[in-house]
């Protein structure tokens, strides 16, 4: 390992504290360093509406690192209630948690009106499912489409070391259709800052609307002040597979690309991600076989 590697990740822990707006890369190879600490195993905060195609498989790929968790329903029609009920009868570390309004999704052209329900803002919804997670414990945000490497992320529980340190977990945004892979063709690797691992202490959601460059936004945020959270970004630790949600089911192949034809080295390159996405997350044959182990007729199924 290279000497500026061990001197990348001391300054982080020894300055960081200063407020220097620093994030600390963890290559694959630096990862060994951390190799012998004991991985924290956090509770996962989850919020699920309508989807039965793609929640079992999404929940049970990250089972075995979590201590227990949270999961958040609404308006559920198609079985998802159902199964999450199951689940948590069958994994009783998790707590099922009906929140009793219909939610607006983000960026819904109802929140540029001011006479909306509150109850039905993004952020209420969020808040009110994460207060009944424990307080001053390590939390996950989990979402209902993705599929997790464990081994990854295990790895990714190593890192935490201060009760500001937030990992922040980067995904690769996928789809399958007719046994080829396409990765997005604008946003094919995100890292943006709304899937973490992070302590559960002064955490609260607040709501985004307004508009930018003639496009309106309407969205739930995490404040993550640079003091109060030291941003770790560590090695890609699982596949997100939007489309296959009942909501975003119109695959438009204008907007996605085959992966054997993206340059995604250059890719990697450009955007700071070297040495942190693996080649089996790359893997084709992986990512089929992830993408098949969904749901996906959309039937009724339980745990």
């Amino acid at each position: 390992m290279k000497i500026f590697d061990y001197l990348k990740i001391a300054f982080f822990y020894t300055f960081s504290h200063l407020g220097i707006p620093f994030k600390l890369r963890v290559t694959e190879e630096m990862q060994k360093l951390y190799s012998k600490r004991e991985p924290i195993k956090p509770y996962a905060f989850i919020r699920l509406h309508n989807e039965i195609k793609t929640v079992d498989i999404a929940l049970k790929s990250v089972l075995p690192a979590l201590k227990g968790g949270v999961i958040g329903f609404h308006s559920c029609s198609d079985g998802t209630k159902e199964y999450i009920l199951e689940f948590c009868k069958k994994y009783p570390q998790f707590i099922p948690v009906e929140y009793p309004y219909d939610v607006i999704p983000s960026g819904d052209k109802r929140y540029m009106n001011n006479d909306f329900d509150i109850n039905s803002r993004l952020d209420s919804y969020y808040n009110f499912i994460w207060d009944k997670l424990p307080k001053d414990e390590w939390i996950i945000k989990i979402d209902g489409d993705h599929i997790w490497n464990i081994e990854a992320l295990e790895s990714l529980c190593r890192l935490p070391i201060r009760k500001t340190d937030c990992i922040i977990l980067s995904r690769i945004n996928l789809h399958c259709d007719n046994g080829k892979c396409y990765i997005h063709r604008k946003y094919p690797i995100m890292e943006g800052g709304d899937s973490w691992i992070l302590y559960n202490h002064n955490v609260r959601f607040l709501f985004n609307r307004g508009w930018n460059d003639g496009h309106f936004f309407a969205y739930e945020r995490l404040p993550l002040p640079r003091k109060e959270r030291k941003k770790i970004l560590g090695i890609c630790s699982n596949w997100h597979f939007p489309v296959v949600k009942n909501r975003r089911d119109d695959f438009k192949k204008d907007d996605w690309v085959l992966l054997k034809d993206f340059d995604i080295k250059e890719y990697i390159k450009r955007n700071k991600m070297d040495g942190r996405i693996q080649d089996e997350m790359l893997d084709e044959k992986n990512i089929l076989n992830a993408f098949n182990s969904f749901n996906l007729s959309g039937k009724k199924m339980l745990p």
